[in-house]
């Protein structure tokens, strides 16, 4: 099989990440971490990241945009969907 063959499409790459990120969410979870250390340790891993990915710069720019989006309600959850991420 070549290079190609084995490439997933974006939109696989998305749930495949979201779907592994959920379950380590949730297991941690389940092991006593609380939802407040999850949450400060996930920025402090994804800013690391997205600085060493994209240099300081654009990557405070992605930060930017975030949250901008988070400002204007992008992410607000339902209230149907209290499990939502």
């Amino acid at each position: 099989m070549s290079d190609e063959e084995n490439e997933i499409s974006e939109e696989e790459q998305l749930v495949i990440a979201m779907d592994w990120f959920i379950a380590m969410w949730d297991e941690a979870i389940k092991r006593g971490v609380t939802e407040d250390t999850m949450g400060m340790i996930t920025l402090s891993a994804t800013i690391t990241k997205l600085v060493k990915q994209f240099g300081s710069e654009n990557a405070a720019a992605i930060l930017q945009r975030t949250l901008d989006n988070v400002k204007a309600g992008q992410f607000d959850l339902n209230e149907e969907e209290p499990d939502a991420v």
